[in-house]
């Protein structure tokens, strides 16, 4: 089994991740229903959806949109982070990868 890998690091408060929304989607569905991953790329491109990852051996495909969480403040901040019983969960833990932003803070070991 892989090990997860150790995130050190802290938020620099640059926002990118909460800019838009990735979603996890099922590939082989995906397929099935627009016969191609290239297809299905040009049609989700229509409507401001990206494909950022695709990994054939568990079945999944990420997707992400640029929707800003309504959360985030102009400098950056959220606007739920003294409230962590009302922050989701997900927020809490990103990142959990290494990520594609540039200007995040977190590194992993």
């Amino acid at each position: 089994m892989r090990k997860k890998p150790e995130r050190g690091g802290e938020c620099v408060m640059c926002g990118e991740c909460c800019k838009k929304v990735r979603i996890t989607s099922v590939l082989s569905h995906i397929l099935d229903n627009h016969g191609s991953l290239d297809e299905a790329k040009s049609y989700y491109a229509l409507r401001g959806i990206r494909v950022v990852e695709t990994v054939r051996a568990s079945d999944r495909v990420m997707l992400e949109i640029d929707i800003p969480c309504n959360q985030l403040t102009p400098d950056n901040r959220c606007g739920l982070h003294g409230t962590p019983q009302q922050k989701p969960l997900i927020c809490h833990k990103y990142p959990w990868f290494k990520d594609d932003i540039e200007t995040c803070g977190f590194n992993f070991k």
